[in-house]
């Protein structure tokens, strides 16, 4: 097996040919991720440039412009300097969530499979790690860190039901995988991992063309998730089917409900939406009401002046929203 100081150093050297073949923010962030794995490396080999890298790793990390990304590495250096724990694997696969939510794929991969190398008894690094190697369309790698998340988490938890998901998405028939993996998560009474097949599902009905079934989907996904980000990411989701479906004014609804459930980032982007919406719905007094000042976390656009549909699903989609928000309401 290998040890620490070498797991460490071989993630440092990917994370390095990644920074000088990536350019510009991204490659400089993974110039200085790298650094900072050399530094805690040479700390844990009591080497004698350990304290001088460092300094510098200190220094490069405190340009950072993300606050989040700034603290977890400054974190990870104290805990080199004050000898490395098993919580640092947890650290670690929290990053590679940052990572994989920013598109930073490759990096992702390197940090999560480091976590894997410091802690591989941990279902949960493991289930991570194969949804990483999934979007990298690596699926073989994918299945084969599936089964291991499976295995550790007994086979029958909430993890092992996620893992199963993963593996439908990645199966020769998608959509009957994930209908089979979404029953058996609703029949162990897991709303959590039913929401994610449905809100796999649905990308995979959209794909083959299934705009109603595909709404359906993330209805019910939003329904049963409990966390505020990703009923906002759903109602998102919800919101371009529509829009392109030419029915900017069910677009509005699930708009709407982004607008009452997601985070302040999704909250903000649903404005700047309805702003769009409402000037190709031609709504004079929705542009007024949504009109904001403020620069926004996100671009949105117009996907085209299209002419919208004559029978909307506007009023289904605002029954839908009424009764979430009061689910929400008397859950939270």
């Amino acid at each position: 097996m290998r040890s620490t100081s070498q797991a460490i150093q071989e993630a440092a050297g990917v994370l390095q040919q990644i920074s000088e073949s990536t350019p510009g923010e991204r490659g400089r962030r993974a110039f200085v991720v790298a650094l900072v794995l050399r530094a805690v490396q040479r700390q844990l080999d009591d080497a004698v440039e350990g304290p001088f890298l460092t300094r510098r790793a200190e220094r490069e990390v405190e340009a950072i412009a993300s606050g989040s990304e700034r603290a977890l590495l400054l974190r990870l250096l104290r805990l080199g300097e004050e000898g490395w724990s098993t919580a640092v694997a947890t650290m670690l696969s929290d990053y590679a969530a940052g990572l994989e939510e920013a598109r930073r794929l490759a990096e992702a991969d390197a940090v999560i499979r480091l976590a894997l190398a410091l802690s591989d008894e941990e279902a949960e690094l493991a289930l991570r790690a194969a949804r990483i190697a999934r979007l990298q369309g690596e699926r073989e790698r994918a299945l084969v860190l599936y089964g291991v998340a499976r295995e550790l988490d007994g086979g029958d938890g909430s993890i092992a039901r996620l893992a199963r998901i993963g593996e439908a998405v990645v199966s020769d028939e998608p959509e009957q995988a994930l209908s089979a993996a979404v029953r058996a998560a609703v029949e162990a009474e897991d709303g959590e991992a039913a929401a994610v097949g449905l809100e796999e599902r649905a990308r995979v009905r959209r794909r083959l063309g299934k705009r109603n079934a595909a709404a359906r989907d993330l209805a019910m996904a939003a329904a049963r998730y409990c966390d505020p980000v990703d009923r906002g990411r759903v109602a998102h989701q919800l919101a371009d089917l529509f829009v392109a479906a030419n029915d900017p004014r069910a677009a509005r609804e699930a708009l709407l409900f982004a607008l009452n459930v997601g985070d302040e980032t999704q909250r903000d982007h649903a404005r700047a939406r309805l702003h769009t919406v409402s000037r190709d719905l031609r709504d004079h007094l929705g542009m007024r009401r949504w009109r904001s000042f403020k620069t926004p976390a996100l671009v949105s656009l117009s996907a085209r002046p299209a002419v919208a549909v004559e029978e909307s699903a506007a009023p289904a989609v605002a029954r839908w929203r009424e009764r979430v928000e009061a689910l929400v309401a008397l859950t939270s």
